[in-house]
């Protein structure tokens, strides 16, 4: 009987010691719940220079030429390789205060993926004509695209 109790505490410690260790190697290596690389503060910082998921006027790529205003411009990006000057500017453009809506398009997200190219479209009709090679900002008038920039420093000027 002494044995059995034995051999059953012994198996109980086991099977312990395996869910912990289970649990430490996903929450270290999987999840970097426990000793990630970048802080909450850094994350935070970077998050709040780029900034751009909680905007109103975020699309994908395929409704581009699907907004109801006649006069519009859509921005394409990608977060990860846009500089600061052009993340500012396009988080800077204020819609309200000028007579034409911006949108944006984050060349990131795998909805958008089927735009990125190595070349640009600069006339497309339609959102499957869309090419991107790094950043472009469109000027979209009664359906048709009046103006394709890709020159990263015109499209700034172009927002401010």
């Amino acid at each position: 009987m002494k044995e059995e109790v034995k051999n059953g505490i012994i198996i109980a410690v086991v099977v312990i010691l395996i869910l912990v260790i289970v649990y430490f190697t996903t929450a270290v290596f999987m999840t970097g719940e426990i000793g990630g690389t970048s802080s909450d503060s850094e994350k935070t910082t970077t998050s709040a220079a780029t900034n751009t998921e909680d905007y109103d006027n975020k699309i994908v790529a395929g409704r581009v030429f699907n907004q109801k205003e006649d006069n519009y411009m859509v921005v394409l990006f990608s977060k990860e390789k846009a500089s600061e000057d052009l993340t500012s500017a396009i988080n800077s453009y204020d819609s309200s205060s000028k007579n034409v809506k911006l949108y944006m398009v984050l060349l990131d997200e795998a909805v958008n993926k089927y735009v990125v190219s190595t070349e640009d479209n600069t006339n497309p009709s339609s959102s499957t004509d869309l090419k991107v090679k790094e950043s472009a900002l469109l000027v979209i008038s009664s359906g048709k695209v009046t103006s394709y920039i890709t020159d990263e420093e015109q499209i700034i000027n172009a927002l401010k």
